[in-house]
């Protein structure tokens, strides 16, 4: 009767058990089917955005086609495709630089960061050396009495024994106990060593303020730059408008036209080549510093009144045929994407 009672419990349990299992993979089911409809959906969705996307690219290269058919038309799309590549170009050519610069102060921050952190370690490791050099100037001093009086008590007679033997015997077991506190002082101070020497050298975490505000200004410096540079016959101004407005929206004038602004573009893109592009930033970023102000004193990025202008140094006047400043603010209107690499 019992073993009947015990055996049906178990029946009982197993098919409870099963009943719970069965009921876990059904919720695991419905779990799994919701996760695959949500993701049918958003691949719908985003279906239907890439749809939409090459029917705004066919849409845009029949407009090209159009214009590409009328020879004025076409002349003027050559300089609108000219002035937006002087302007990717110039934004990749910030780009770099700012990241150029960035690493560089990294390892500069780096090492000095390692150096300190060296320095400190060594001032450490002096202070537990010579603690470790006077116990262990001690611990030989002790073992030096220690041995002295062990040959004066090995040396005695029986009589000398007798009556100077209890007395040096306890000397001797007090310098064996102090040196034995010595040497697990002295093991203590070796086995710190060993540690602080194997301490890893910390990282750096992120860029100083210092520097981050240094490589802003270096940034809006190598912007600033740039526009002087294609100052000459507002080509920065040109290819800013080309990347806010359409192809078939801008108008540069007649075929010939074109054409002299075709080469203006290729002339100053490869006057930029050739200039000490490194050496006028350094100076328009020593002469931008001192200017700059910021919102708080853990801002980095400086006030957009401060760059309302853009001074022209060096031999950028001489080029120009005027020494006066050019007012416009590239941080404010953005020129070359230099909201996006400043840290």
């Amino acid at each position: 009767m019992i073993l009947r009672l015990l055996a049906s419990r178990r029946a009982s349990q197993r098919a409870n058990e099963q009943l719970l299992k069965l009921y876990w993979n059904r919720a695991a089911v419905k779990r799994e089917l919701r996760d695959l409809r949500r993701e049918r959906y958003e691949l719908l969705d985003k279906l239907k955005e890439q749809d939409l996307a090459i029917a705004r690219a066919k849409e845009q290269l029949e407009g090209l086609e159009r214009l590409l058919t009328n020879p004025v038309a076409a002349a003027n799309a050559m300089v609108y495709f000219q002035l937006r590549h002087l302007w990717n170009t110039s934004a990749e050519r910030l780009e770099q630089f700012v990241r150029d610069l960035e690493v560089q102060r990294e390892k500069r921050e780096r090492a000095a960061l390692r150096e300190a952190a060296l320095a400190k370690r060594g001032r450490r490791l002096d202070a537990i050396a010579a603690k470790l050099a006077e116990l262990e100037h001690k611990s030989a001093g002790i073992a030096d009495e220690q041995a002295r009086l062990e040959q004066r008590l090995a040396r005695s007679n029986f009589v000398l024994r007798l009556i100077r033997g209890p007395r040096l015997k306890r000397r001797i077991a007090q310098l064996a106990k102090g040196k034995a506190v010595l040497a697990a002082r002295i093991d203590e101070l070796k086995i710190l060593i060993d540690k602080i020497e194997g301490e890893p050298l910390p990282e750096l975490e992120g860029l100083s303020l210092d520097s981050r505000r240094l490589i802003n200004a270096a940034a809006i410096a190598f912007a600033q730059h740039l526009v002087v540079h294609f100052a000459e016959h507002d080509l920065a101004q040109l290819a800013k408008t080309c990347t806010e407005r359409p192809v078939g929206e801008m108008k540069f004038g007649d075929r010939a036209a074109c054409d002299r602004m075709v080469e203006r573009i290729r002339e100053r893109t490869t006057a930029l080549k050739r200039d000490n592009l490194a050496e006028a930033v350094r100076r328009r970023t020593e002469m931008l510093m001192p200017q700059l102000r910021y919102r708080d004193e853990n801002d980095s990025v400086p006030l957009v009144e401060c760059v309302d202008e853009i001074p022209v140094i060096g031999n950028e006047a001489t080029r120009r045929g005027s020494d006066a400043p050019l007012r416009l603010n590239v941080l404010a209107e953005d020129y070359w994407e230099l909201l996006t690499v400043l840290r």
